[in-house]
């Protein structure tokens, strides 16, 4: 045996000299975008180009270069991992019940591995206890599947206990980010050049895309005509990085909203002029290359900063302890291209069943896409059902992943319903006399549009044309297709997603400088949602990814010491947000229409973590007037921060 080196810190792990974590990564095989780096150990190399960015430095009038961290933190879903499996040798059958967020994903991935046709595996899929983007994959899938093979057809069940899910699942990704920005002394942004390490971890799972969008929108939704940009996502000895609520954008807006903040300080400038000046608006091009429309993102910064009175001092509570407000302002897409498939069902009763692909991880899919199938088919809320997903029955769909459901998923029950609507609508015409352009469809019926006394249900137009048992299925599917994807040189596109989500996030918090402690007095939280097709389920979103954002501000923090094990793999050492830490919640819903999204939706589910952590930031830097740039925000990081202010000032 040899001992190699321990690497736990993506930037050292990529320097010269480092012996390669995989020394055949050169044999794998590789998705097509994949850029391996010229370093050791750099799964991914991300670059974007745009301008010149020495160039852009030498017209400012203020440059500013900081280095920022972001640590491993936890999915810390409330439901561990857990799978069944049984496999049938007379039919060669496998079962697997899982709740796994891409299960058409998943059941190719083990049909490829197996050499066992798809038509032969079945994926059930209960409801989800939590996953943030952990559940993708395989993960204790394969242990099951391997195990049930060998029980001569009875089912296996395998669950992960707490630290095994903490330390054999997927963590979000650790990142050191060096930013550096230019800037007039009106304000006005000239460049901006990010160089960041993404901590993959011992495998490389979603890295090289976390690498690649969360690399892409890391300077912010600011127009900058000058922009650098190197993403590295690196091997390192620690546990397997992967998905995680905000792909990404946490890391990078963390780094970049603090500097927006410093600038605007050095400048003289209040931090919202000096964001109101340069961010996107309607038709702007990006910096990336693609021209951007439904950008809500200007009232976003409005509605936000007014609901925590910015501007208006704020009173201590008793001596020692400082008031700040802060906020930031991030800019998401989604994955694309993607696909999702949905049917639609109406029975003889007029009752409605959805077919579709998306797991319900509570994020309340089930309610919206009942509404649409409601909606088009002009029926009772309480007259829809969705079918429980099992992929022998579903219609194909990419993943419950991106914040994508409500837009790819919404769009394609939205067809499925009109397809089941007009076959309806073709069907009753000659029970009702009459030719479809003289039919109207309203309230659960088909009736003349000269005699809408003349109506039938539409359970009664079934009945008749397929007896008591008949079905009348409406398919629909969706995808958007991109233009040129990104260019593996300069990152540009004319079109990198589907849509892009607007948020800004606004805290005010109280430091105890005796104590380092920073409580979350409120958060307020607007986001640009395109269309609310239910404004209930919107600020419930909202709210659940501003605690989630808070513990990664101020408490979570997977420790790992030098030699790559997790020394608090549980929730007794893993500090989690608890209702006492949760602050007084003001979710707001701004509504910009997406042309291509159903009825103008977009997607909301991650933007709500992302802004948290920078806006905290922020919000401390304005309380006690020190600057901390590694997260978390915990009390002797905070202490330590002060001391060494106090110290300089003497």
């Amino acid at each position: 045996y040899e001992d190699l080196p321990v690497y736990t810190d993506p930037e050292e792990a990529c320097k010269p000299g480092c012996v390669e974590i995989h020394e055949d990564f050169d044999q794998y095989r590789k998705a097509d975008f994949m850029v391996k780096g010229a370093a050791p150990n750099v799964a991914e190399h991300f670059k974007l180009r745009t301008g010149d960015v020495e160039r852009g430095f030498k017209e400012s009038d203020l440059v500013i270069e900081e280095r920022y961290f972001v640590p491993i933190i936890q999915h810390a879903a409330m439901e561990p991992h857990s799978a069944h499996a049984q496999f049938d040798k007379e039919s060669g059958r496998l079962t697997i019940w899982v709740a796994n967020d891409a299960p058409f994903r998943a059941l190719h991935e083990i049909s490829e591995a197996l050499g066992i046709p798809k038509e032969k595996i079945r994926f059930i899929n209960p409801f989800q206890g939590g996953g943030f983007g952990s559940k993708g994959g395989l993960k204790v899938e394969p242990i099951a599947v391997a195990l049930a093979f060998k029980t001569n057809g009875r089912p296996v069940r395998v669950k992960f206990n707490r630290e095994e899910t903490f330390i054999s699942t997927l963590t979000r990704h650790e990142a050191v980010i060096y930013a550096k920005t230019g800037a007039k002394k009106d304000g006005t942004l000239m460049a901006r050049e990010m160089t960041i390490y993404w901590g993959a971890g011992a495998y490389a799972e979603k890295s090289p895309t976390v690498c690649i969008r969360g690399s892409l929108p890391a300077p912010g939704p600011y127009r900058i005509p000058h922009v650098k940009v190197d993403g590295y996502a690196v091997y390192t000895n620690k546990p397997v990085a992967g998905s995680y609520r905000g792909y990404g954008i946490p890391q990078g807006a963390w780094a970049g909203e603090q500097q927006m903040d410093e600038i605007a300080k050095r400048l003289g400038m209040d931090p919202i002029a000096i964001r109101m000046k340069n961010m996107f608006v309607e038709d702007d091009i990006s910096y990336w290359g693609e021209q951007l429309h439904a950008v809500g993102l200007k009232e976003t910064l409005i509605k936000a900063t007014e609901a925590i009175d910015w501007g208006k001092p704020s009173k201590a509570a008793r001596p020692g302890v400082k008031i700040g407000k802060g906020f930031a302002c991030i800019q998401k897409p989604t994955r694309s291209p993607t696909t999702s498939a949905a049917g639609v069902l109406v029975n003889a009763k007029g009752e409605v069943t959805v077919l579709a692909g998306t797991v319900e991880i509570g994020q309340g899919c089930s309610t919206i896409l009942s509404q649409v199938a409601a909606e088009e088919l002009k029926v009772p809320m309480e007259k829809v059902r969705m079918h429980p997903l099992d992929t022998d029955v579903i219609p194909f769909d990419a993943s419950t992943t991106s914040s994508r459901s409500t837009y790819h998923m919404g769009n394609a029950v939205r067809r499925a319903s009109i397809h089941a609507r007009e076959q309806i609508m073709e069907a009753a015409g000659p029970m009702l006399e009459a030719k479809v352009p003289d039919l109207g469809y309203a309230d659960g019926k088909v009736f003349l549009k000269d005699q809408p006394q003349q109506a039938l249900p539409v359970g009664e137009v079934v009945r008749r044309k397929l007896g008591i048992h008949g079905e009348v299925r409406g398919d629909g599917s969706y995808t958007y297709e991109i233009g040129k994807d990104l260019d593996l040189e300069t990152g540009h596109s004319d079109h990198a997603s589907a849509f892009y989500m607007y948020a800004t996030q606004a805290a005010e918090v109280e430091v105890d400088e005796e104590s380092g402690r920073v409580r979350v007095l409120r958060m307020s939280a607007a986001h640009d949602v395109g269309k609310a097709i239910n404004p209930l389920n919107c600020a419930a979103q909202i709210e659940g990814g501003v605690v989630m954002g808070i513990g990664s501000a101020l408490h979570e923090e997977l420790v790992i010491d030098n030699t790559g094990k997790v020394r608090n793999p549980s929730f007794l050492d893993y500090h989690l947000v608890t209702s006492l830490d949760a602050p007084e919640l003001i979710p707001i819903v701004v509504e910009c229409p997406e042309p291509e999204g159903p009825y103008g939706a977009k997607g909301l589910g991650e933007p709500g973590l992302a802004p948290t952590p920078a806006a905290i930031g922020n919000a401390v830097a304005d309380a006690v007037g020190v600057r901390i740039y590694d997260l978390p925000l915990k009390p002797e990081n905070v202490f330590w921060a002060l001391q060494k202010k106090k110290k300089n000032a003497a």
